[in-house]
């Protein structure tokens, strides 16, 4: 226990803005004490039905000083013009209050977080003026050289560019330094992750491609007569992805194609990082558009094997490949495997891919409503979150149509979309709870990128948007709960000092929860790299046992609920 450092932020419900209602049905051990209060606090005319039970959100990106807005693209939007864009929440300065990076023209835009009371535009002090480039699109985040400090690799259309953090102080541009040359990247990139694939301890790099688009392309198409719109993926060729090793020398070199990537099959989008099978190796996910999607499994030596279509995960419903723009992986039925959610176009449905262990997966879109939920929306950013702190996981997802003359080519859609904030009832059902939420938060949107994080620090997780064309949206959780929650902020041996990989199983009775340390997900963006865990009635954890990227494990045992918990990979072999 001498590697544990303890952080208890709130020392007090009230604190963590619990009504006296909500104190009151505070009740030491686990079950579901959760308050059925009949109104939220600060929006009195809002009744709380019995399934939002008092699941609370709030729109505060001006209050706090988040002012970013992005532009209206042109009309009519090529494909390019509606990609959109990802957003970040990360520590660069390593204070303890996760700070936002947004994707934008010509350059990011780079707040920094002042104790979740406001937020300052840092961008220019830190070294990530840009001028005369364009076309960004995505983000990853990673301590790519061990120093302790979180960097920032930039993904865009023929644009590639990696951020050192230079101790939280300022970023400086190494992108040729570090091999990167984006003199020769000609691709276009979508999404990427930092991750340590052959457990050298040296974070490695994945970047997607999508497809191949430049001026000589076709710019236009017609999905109905005389309605011009962007075109379909499968008008282009499309673009497979890369693996770059990471030399322990400040860079990477390029990870030979035929030892995973051939295999894929382009028109990248979205990139999510899992041990499915338990062996200390991390695999992931490829969600491409229009085409089957990609699961490759991590058989050590850099080398990849593609089970999509095996392990249930190539297809949606009927078979038919999805456009798969955003995933997140989680144990949504609690039964100690990660489970994965997918985002779809509008009208197929989003998937929700159970995992029955053995890279074996079954979509149970329909059964637990999530299809009925989905349907009319065109998903991008997707994230797991436990909204009120109840131990299961809920599902956000960020919607936005790709033409902004949707309904002029299918009566049935709309262009902007409000986000999807689905309920998890039981690991059974999900239900939307954005038609009995505030008005704010069903905004509508042109939503693509977004990340989950605890901006303020009180134990209940905040969802960041991408609208692109509007402001910026951080929806603030506010929901008014007495059920329990832990953070974990893990902190491995040099140089994967930030434990990416790292798995946590944590146990009380007959409960469990599972969780890996993997930032990457959504659609284009990197979460909060901590790991959050909503409680319920349980006060503490009989045993939370860590499997390091080392493969050392580490058990602790009694541990409190209600405290961000900073755990630091022991020396020896084994700690219990």
């Amino acid at each position: 226990m001498n590697n544990v450092r303890l952080q208890i932020l709130i020392p007090s419900l009230a604190a963590a803005g619990c009504s006296l209602v909500c104190i009151a049905w505070f009740v030491a051990g686990c079950g579901d004490r959760s308050p059925k209060l009949e109104q939220r606090v600060g929006q009195p005319h809002s009744v709380v039905t019995s399934e939002s039970r008092g699941v609370a959100f709030e729109e505060v990106s001006q209050k706090l000083n988040l002012t970013h807005a992005w532009p209206q693209q042109p009309r009519p939007m090529r494909t390019n013009e509606a990609f959109g864009c990802g957003c970040a929440a990360f520590d660069f300065d390593g204070d303890g209050w996760p700070d936002i990076l947004l994707i934008a023209d010509p350059h990011p835009v780079l707040y920094r977080n002042r104790e979740g009371v406001k937020f300052i535009d840092v961008t220019e002090s830190m070294g990530l003026i840009r001028t005369g480039t364009d076309d960004w699109t995505g983000c990853a985040i990673g301590d790519y050289d061990g120093d302790g400090w979180l960097d920032v690799l930039l993904t865009g259309l023929h644009r590639l560019a990696l951020y050192r953090n230079l101790g939280g102080q300022r970023f400086e541009e190494t992108t040729v330094l570090a091999g990167l040359d984006p003199g020769n990247h000609n691709h276009w990139g979508a999404s990427a992750a930092f991750m340590d694939l052959d457990r050298d301890g040296w974070l490695d790099l994945v970047v997607l491609n999508y497809v191949v688009f430049g001026p000589e392309s076709r710019q236009y198409c017609e999905m109905r007569p005389g309605v011009k719109s962007g075109c379909p993926p499968k008008e282009y060729q499309g673009e497979q992805g890369e693996i770059w090793r990471n030399t322990g020398r400040g860079g990477f070199e390029l990870v030979p194609h035929g030892q995973g990537m051939e295999s894929t099959n382009g028109h990248g989008l979205v990139l999510a990082f899992a041990d499915l099978d338990d062996d200390g190796r991390m695999d992931f996910y490829i969600g491409n558009d229009g085409e089957n999607a990609d699961l490759l499994h991590n058989v050590g030596g850099m080398k990849f094997e593609n089970h999509g279509v095996s392990s249930g995960l190539a297809f949606g419903r009927e078979l038919s490949a999805m456009a798969a723009m955003g995933a997140d992986w989680g144990d949504f039925d609690r039964d100690g495997r990660l489970d994965l959610a997918v985002s779809n176009f509008d009208w197929f449905g989003f998937a929700l891919f159970r995992n029955q262990g053995s890279l074996s997966f079954t979509d149970v879109m329909s059964p637990t409503g999530v299809e009925r939920a989905t349907l009319s929306r065109l998903g991008f950013g997707t994230n797991w979150m436990d909204f009120d702190n109840d131990g299961w996981l809920d599902l956000a997802f960020v919607n936005g149509h790709v033409y902004e003359n949707a309904k002029e080519i299918d009566s049935r859609s709309t262009y902007r979309q409000p986000v999807l904030l689905l309920r998890n009832l039981n690991g059974k059902k999900f239900i939307d709870l954005v038609p009995v939420l505030s008005s704010d938060v069903g905004r509508m949107m042109v939503g693509r990128g977004s990340a989950t994080l605890d901006f303020d620090n009180d134990g209940r997780l905040d969802l960041l948007a991408v609208d692109y064309e509007g402001p910026v949206c951080l929806l603030q959780n506010r929901s008014q709960t007495a059920n329990h929650w832990l953070k974990l902020d893990l902190r491995g041996t040099a140089p994967n000092r930030f434990a990416f990989g790292a798995r946590a199983v944590g146990k009380a009775a007959k409960q469990v929860w599972i969780s890996e340390v993997s930032p990457a997900s959504s659609y284009l963006s990197s979460k909060d790299p901590r790991i959050h865990w909503g409680l319920g009635g349980c006060d503490r954890l009989e045993t939370l046992t860590i499997r390091w990227p080392s493969g050392r494990e580490q058990v602790l045992r009694d541990v409190v609920a209600d405290q961000i918990l900073t755990v630091t990979e022991p020396d020896s072999p084994l700690s219990d």
